[in-house]
């Protein structure tokens, strides 16, 4: 949304409000002076990208201070034009309808409704920051406030277009890929190493060292054969053989301690990118991890970084040893004879470019092959915690079947990378051993013509072989950079993802009341649908509120953003009338107290998973928690009382007993805002009435939000916030709902009536 300029001026267009507008284009900047009126000026836009025809084109709704215009071109590509206006005083509504691939932005007025403009998924926000608007002018117009006086929403949500290129992002990252340079991915691994620079430097001296002492055997073979056999120099014969066996010893002993020395550097940067990147995923926010599977994320952190430890490790060195070999061993050749050097250089020039080809072709089929290799991550994340669902619906064979059509892609993809790569290698294989039978022949000419000895042909041929060595391997090398870009490039869109702001220092209050207002809050997790829309409320400090509400009208959307799992994306929060984002987000999160539906518990010992909340807290507190959450009892019943291990998440206890101690985690927390997310939803009567008796000793003077279907559960809630569609529709006591006969009223007769038909 955008702001303009006094009246009578040539419109401009003030901050920009959301991250997806851009400005008007000049064509459009110029022309629109012409249809504004004197005193008119340009309050919002929207940039619509289909035609009425559906073809793709060019299209802006544009909302003055006093009507709503539509310009464009009959083609899409020429001149815009004026093509539609209607005056805002006669606007009722505005609204967006969905369609396959597309939307519209629909205009409704006292007689008909007008499809202002259709366009791609990717402006469903601003669409509907648009409609925002617009009904926001007509609600206060009938108030009686000016359309000065009525400000444009202002939005803080996320981006899904790269800042740098503008093109999408992907479904998976927040980092655009098309931006991402290898070169500076490159050093961003090797900053890992910096750390170990010298044990880096010293495992660099001893491959330097290997390298010199792996160069003198073939010209100790030339010495060999040229002074000692052929002139028959018996006495230099054991020197020169000594000299052969101590070079040869030598390196490899040393060898051996840079093995060791590399492969724990190797091991060390491994340790501390894993460490990094899981610390990282601990500071990112709910959104990232509702957008990708589990499977996909456990990859990045195992499989991913392993293709990374050699390369970052010993890569570099690698790399320079080959060029410093190839270097140094041309010198040797050209000093040696430069005829037999410019023909063993001919097929370098063809190796070079087949290796770059080869280096783009299989970095794509590496990004499909990890792809592939994270879907299959992800069923087993799926099935495996899921395995009693499977079971319990006979699914076996239906998952065995899912894992084997996965798999079969995966080796799909696999085959198309090894079938070149199988090409690829025998080719570079050939073209190297052309080049050394072009060498013998030749050389072998020259010797038989007495231009070079024998010695000089085996030690020259043995330096090719040498020479060729590395230019392979930079083929092998370019296999290997690929295969790590690809997965630093999944590594790195994780590192560079947008987190939380929980290591930043904010507002601390002592104490915290635990007063909480809403105030034009609207939020939504896609784009097309707002899971809480234009909610506003206030609750005094200590208060209960029961939320209730068909299932999708958004009762857990407004307790995650209580606690800050997500951020609004319009309006704010306000806690004891601070806002919300200016709190130091750990010490907030302190604050509150979660009671899930059905709660997560930790494969660990019950002391562990209630010790949780508060790792430093004494065994009377632990234990007096356990006794407010009627937990105590049944604990000291368990094999091992507190210390009995429970499975993963919880598995070997029953529903009631890990709410129990869930309830005991909240209340070692004491926190003073409370959350119930469905508490006793999923228990049996015997075990709800427990519970709801742990709750009424937890929620005492603390402000508390209660989700339930079950409204009885509610009967000590202070007021009801009832949404439906999003929107907040109702607030007040019980009393006060059912006597507006709304939709609580509504929701209390079908209990009831449900009720009713079970008891028969």
């Amino acid at each position: 949304m955008s702001e303009d300029s006094l009246p009578g001026e040539q419109p401009r267009l003030g901050e920009v409000q959301s991250a997806r507008l851009a400005e008007l284009p000049d064509d459009v900047r110029e022309r629109l002076p012409r249809w504004l009126a004197p005193g008119e000026y340009l309050a919002a836009f929207l940039y619509a990208d289909i035609l009425p025809d559906g073809s793709f084109g060019e299209r802006w709704v544009l909302l003055t201070n006093r009507r709503v215009m539509v310009l464009g071109s009959p083609d899409g590509k020429g001149a815009v034009d004026l093509e539609f206006e209607l005056p805002l005083a006669e606007v009722d509504s505005a609204a967006t309808r969905s369609y396959i691939g597309s939307a519209a932005v629909i205009l409704t007025c006292r007689e008909r409704a007008y499809e202002l403009a259709r366009y791609c998924l990717g402006s469903q926000h601003e669409a509907l920051d648009l409609c925002y608007y617009i009904n926001e002018v007509v609600k206060r117009r009938k108030e009686g406030t000016p359309f000065e006086e009525v400000p444009p929403p202002v939005t803080e949500r996320p981006s899904n277009r790269c800042s740098n290129c503008g093109r999408a992002l992907g479904r998976w990252g927040e980092v655009c890929r098309h931006c991402m340079d290898s070169r500076k991915i490159v050093l961003r691994l090797w900053q890992h190493l910096w750390p170990y620079r010298w044990q880096a430097a010293c495992g660099l001296g001893l491959t330097l060292l290997i390298t010199a002492l792996q160069l003198m055997p073939p010209y100790l073979t030339k010495t060999l054969i040229d002074d000692v056999i052929t002139p028959g120099d018996l006495p230099k014969l054991p020197v020169v053989v000594g000299i052969l066996i101590a070079v040869n010893v030598l390196s490899a002993g040393i060898s051996v301690f840079r093995g060791y020395l590399m492969s724990w550097l190797g091991q060390r940067v491994l340790l501390d990118m894993r460490t990094e990147l899981y610390t990282r995923l601990q500071m990112l926010r709910l959104r990232f991890y509702a957008q990708r599977e589990t499977g996909r994320i456990m990859s990045r952190l195992t499989s991913d970084l392993g293709r990374l430890q050699h390369f970052v490790a010993a890569g570099a060195q690698d790399l320079l040893i080959n060029i410093a070999t190839m270097v140094i061993i041309a010198c040797i050749l050209l000093g040696m004879n430069w005829k037999l050097f410019l023909m063993a250089l001919a097929p370098t020039p063809i190796i070079a470019i087949s290796t770059y080809v080869f280096g783009r072709r299989v970095h794509l089929l590496f990004h499909r092959i990890w792809r592939r290799s994270a879907g299959l991550n992800a069923i087993l994340a799926d099935t495996i915690p899921g395995i009693r669902v499977v079971k319990a619906f006979a699914q076996e064979q239906r998952e065995a079947g899912r894992f084997q059509r996965t798999s079969d892609d995966l080796f799909s993809a696999e085959m198309r990378a090894a079938k070149v790569s199988a090409g690829f290698y025998p080719f570079l294989g050939l073209q190297t051993t052309l080049g050394s039978i072009l060498i013998f022949s030749l050389g072998g000419l020259m010797v038989i013509n007495g231009e070079a000895t024998v010695g000089t042909l085996v030690a020259f041929t043995n330096y090719l072989w040498r020479f060729y060595r590395p230019v392979q391997e930079f083929g092998h090398m370019n296999h290997s950079l690929q295969t790590c870009l690809t997965s630093a490039e999944r590594v790195f869109e994780i590192m560079d993802a947008d987190p939380e702001p929980i290591l930043k220092p904010g507002l601390i209050l002592k104490p915290l009341r635990g007063e909480v207002e809403f105030r034009h809050v609207r939020f939504s997790y896609a784009p097309g649908r707002y899971a809480l829309d234009d909610v506003s409320f206030t609750v005094e400090p200590g208060e209960m509120i029961g939320l209730v509400g068909p299932s999708g009208a958004g009762k857990s959307t407004l307790v995650h953003l209580i606690a800050r799992f997500y951020d609004v994306e319009e309006g704010e929060i306000l806690i004891d009338g601070h806002n919300i984002r200016e709190f130091d987000l750990q010490w907030f999160r302190q604050q509150i107290g979660v009671v899930l539906q059905d709660p997560y518990l930790f494969r660990g010992t019950v002391w562990e998973n209630i010790a949780y909340a508060n790792p430093s807290a004494s065994v009377e507190e632990i234990i007096a928690a356990a006794k407010a959450a009627n937990a105590h009892e049944f604990l000291v019943n368990l094999p091992d009382g507190y210390d009995t291990m429970i499975g993963e998440r919880g598995q070997t206890l029953s529903g009631g007993e890990r709410q129990r101690i869930s309830i005991a985690r909240a209340v070692l927390r004491d926190p003073k805002i409370l959350i119930l997310d469905e508490a006793t939803a999923s228990v049996d009567t015997e075990t709800e009435a427990k519970i709801q008796s742990a709750l009424e000793r937890l929620v005492r003077n603390r402000t508390t939000f209660a989700i339930a279907h079950r409204l009885s559960t509610l009967r000590n809630a202070h007021r009801l916030l009832a949404l439906e569609r999003s929107r907040l529709v109702e607030i007040g006591t019980h009393d006060e709902l059912i006597a507006q006969d709304g939709l609580y009223a509504r929701l209390c007769r079908l209990q009831q009536e449900t009720s009713r038909v079970r008891a028969v």
